[in-house]
């Protein structure tokens, strides 16, 4: 089974995506927070880091430099839910 680390800080993004990535037959762990999304991604094995860009503690571009020049090669895929009106 493939195992992915999600990081989201918002609750209710959070539940939805490991309920639907679970329903789709991953192991999924949920993080809130950039510090430890960068301890875990570092101290476990994951096939996917689904990495929230807006984060307490560090932003997701943090955490993503961290864990690669920790040499963790981990597929990151980046979310974001920025929008701004002109």
């Amino acid at each position: 089974m493939s195992r992915i680390l999600v990081v989201e800080d918002e609750p209710g993004i959070a539940m939805s995506l490991e309920d639907d990535l679970k329903l789709e037959g991953y192991e999924v762990e949920v993080v809130g927070d950039g510090v430890t999304a960068s301890l875990r991604g570092r101290e476990a094995e994951f096939d996917l880091i689904v990495l929230d860009v807006m984060l307490p503690g560090k932003d997701g571009f943090q955490v993503c430099r961290e864990l690669r020049r920790g040499g963790i090669e981990t597929p990151i895929l980046m979310l974001t839910a920025k929008a701004q009106e002109a």
